[in-house]
């Protein structure tokens, strides 16, 4: 447990920082009068009614009455303790606080998360080393090379491959006595009717899903080989780090070239996304396997003015987009931009 902070070191801190400038990194906030303005992070809503008053240093929103100083927004918006936020806020500004009164990391967190997001981050950095470093990764590996991935590409995006090689997976953690109660709840393997666990991506290049703070929680296998009793992308079910209505794929790397830009592009796939990305466009992201949901808006609303989407040329590709128009329609004050590929194109 981290020691109180002096009231002298607070203040100290909060001379080095302008509100403006953390606030800024989850609200798009325009000048109107001395104060600046923009949707609640806290609460959906069309008209702005979130306040922030640079000169007094606060923040406050007349609808749904939150409001306090910066340490006070980042505990409402992270979920933070009042030492992680100020641990957060001194990190920003490069403020020295001292370790005793920093929070312990992970403390606030259940058992149960921090095993599950070790297990996928181990899992993550062995399904890399098999595709980079294995003989058993190559066929992998000249598959994403022949879809035009660079070893550059696949390191910035941390991309595996877990071969259908005996449960591999499993043994990998078994052989480092991971508990059998974990390796159930983490959605890296189906279980038989007697209780039996196997490897659920056998066979599958695997694309990490990270969390916005870049913690992975999730992944999507995709079958080097169509086989028609398989899907040809296979996603983790949602277990407790992880629920993909809340997550779209990249936006860990593209959350501050959208929050440069005031843009964000919309794909259907990962690969779309890469492609983007090696094209130079970074602010691309895509969900996993659904439609466009009101949690993932929220997200991108509070970095973006506009959100352009981008799906396949096809009858289903056009649906989709139909759907996120009308959903941008209902929760969003974005702006929306289309672009139209041609029948059968898609931006990969």
């Amino acid at each position: 447990m981290a020691s109180k902070i002096p009231e002298e070191v607070l203040d100290d801190i909060r001379r080095q920082t302008n509100i403006v400038d953390v606030v800024g990194q989850y609200v798009q906030l325009k000048k109107a009068g001395k104060n600046l303005f923009g949707t609640c992070p806290f609460h959906d809503e069309k008209t702005p009614s979130f306040s922030v008053n640079e000169e007094k240093q606060i923040f406050h929103c007349f609808s749904c009455g939150r409001g306090g100083n910066v340490f006070k927004f980042l505990m409402e918006m992270e979920q933070l303790s009042f030492p992680e936020a100020v641990a957060k806020v001194a990190d920003f500004v490069g403020a020295d606080l001292a370790s005793t009164f920093r929070p312990v990391q992970g403390s606030r967190e259940s058992s149960e998360v921090v095993a599950l997001k070790q297990l996928y981050e181990e899992a993550s950095k062995l399904f890399k080393h098999v595709l980079t470093s294995t003989v058993a990764g190559q066929p992998a590996l000249d598959y994403l090379h022949q879809r035009d991935l660079t070893d550059s590409l696949i390191e910035t995006f941390d991309i595996g491959f877990l071969p259908n090689q005996g449960d591999l997976l499993l043994t990998f953690f078994q052989n480092r006595e991971i508990d059998y109660q974990t390796l159930r709840q983490s959605g890296l393997f189906v279980e038989t009717q007697t209780g039996k666990l196997h490897d659920r991506f056998s066979g599958r290049v695997m694309f990490p899903m990270r969390n916005a703070q870049g913690a992975v929680i999730a992944f999507s296998g995709r079958g080097l080989q169509a086989t028609p009793d398989q899907p040809k992308y296979l996603n983790s079910p949602e277990t407790p780090i992880f629920n993909k209505r809340k997550v779209l794929f990249n936006f860990d790397l593209a959350k501050a070239t959208i929050h440069q830009d005031k843009r964000v592009y919309l794909f259907e796939g990962f690969m779309d996304v890469i492609a983007a990305y090696s094209a130079g466009i970074q602010n691309g992201v895509a969900s996993m396997g659904t439609s466009l949901t009101s949690e993932q808006l929220s997200l991108l609303t509070h970095q973006a003015q506009e959100l352009v989407v981008c799906y396949d040329g096809d009858q289903p590709g056009i649906e989709a987009m139909k759907r996120a128009i009308g959903l941008l329609g209902q929760h969003s004050t974005l702006e929306l931009g289309v672009v139209v590929l041609p029948s059968g194109a898609d931006p990969d």
